[in-house]
């Protein structure tokens, strides 16, 4: 399967409707299918299905992840960190990182030279936080959510109403962005095949109860000039020319207040005011950081 795309609409191809299927002993058919869409971002329903058998509809609604896939939820903002942890949501993401906080300040943030999958001219804007089911490389950690919140990362009851209550095709569905089930593989054959083998989320987390963080570099690419947009960031660093070099401050306590772009400005600024074009222009003389690669 080349990616997500794919997978849904093989899944969806099975699943037309008037397709029938067994669940729970009783044959069912399929009345609706489709992708649920919302205006901004994904709900976390990949794939809706309604059925019904005897006259009584049921909602099959399917989060689908590749066999190999760590992310949960990658792309985590302001908003969906208050829906997952609460109104506390700063707070328990600043306990995350302040543990592995000499793992921070050990990291490599000026790359003159490639550097495993960092490209060389590569100089750290901060870190993004991501949600997954394993531990991810040094910058990473167990989250000890409640069963609720580990329930709510997989299944999305408490997203927007914009994703919640999502579109299938033209109809707003109240609800259809709210996963019940997870399907994990890619070589289904046939509706039957993806109803035998989807599990319940609420089994799913019985099974996978643990959930990690992990923080990956944002980072500006000084030959480029370009970095990766506007993500918002876990853990900042804020560049100044201080006393003619170019120092590096790492901000915990504003957990995803701060975004990409800003950092990104601050750094061009304090690279302009030194005559800095480039990381071939940073030297002993002129950088306020020995972590240079």
């Amino acid at each position: 399967m080349k990616d997500f795309g794919d997978a849904e609409r093989r899944i969806l191809a099975f699943m037309r409707p008037g397709t029938e299927f067994m669940l729970c002993g009783k044959r069912h058919k399929v009345i609706l299918s489709g992708k649920p869409t919302c205006y901004d971002g994904e709900p976390k329903t990949d794939v809706y299905i309604l059925a019904e058998s005897i006259n009584r509809p049921i909602e099959i609604k399917i989060s689908y992840k590749k066999e190999n896939a760590d992310f949960i939820e990658n792309k985590i903002n302001e908003e969906r960190a208050e829906q997952l942890f609460g109104p506390n949501w700063g707070q328990f993401i600043e306990c995350a990182t302040t543990a592995i906080g000499d793992r921070f300040k050990n990291r490599i943030l000026i790359y003159q030279n490639r550097f495993k999958k960092t490209e060389r001219g590569a100089i750290t804007l901060g870190w993004k936080f991501e949600l997954m089911n394993k531990s991810s490389g040094d910058l990473s950690g167990r989250m000890f959510l409640t069963r609720e919140q580990v329930l709510d990362v997989y299944a999305g009851s408490h997203l927007s109403e914009d994703k919640r209550d999502a579109w299938v095709g033209q109809e707003r569905i109240r609800n259809s962005g709210v996963a019940n089930c997870i399907l994990m593989d890619e070589k289904v054959s046939s509706a039957q095949d993806i109803i035998n083998r989807m599990v319940p989320i609420q089994k799913y987390v019985q099974m996978h109860p643990e959930v990690y963080f992990a923080c990956k570099a944002l980072n500006y690419r000084t030959f480029k000039k370009k970095w990766d947009g506007n993500r918002p960031l876990a853990v900042s660093v804020y560049w100044t020319a201080e006393h003619g070099r170019l120092t590096p401050r790492l901000v915990f306590d504003r957990p995803l207040q701060v975004k990409g772009n800003a950092m990104a400005e601050r750094l061009r600024e304090s690279m302009k005011m030194l005559n800095i074009e480039n990381t071939d222009d940073i030297t002993a003389y002129n950088a306020g950081t020995d972590r240079i690669i």
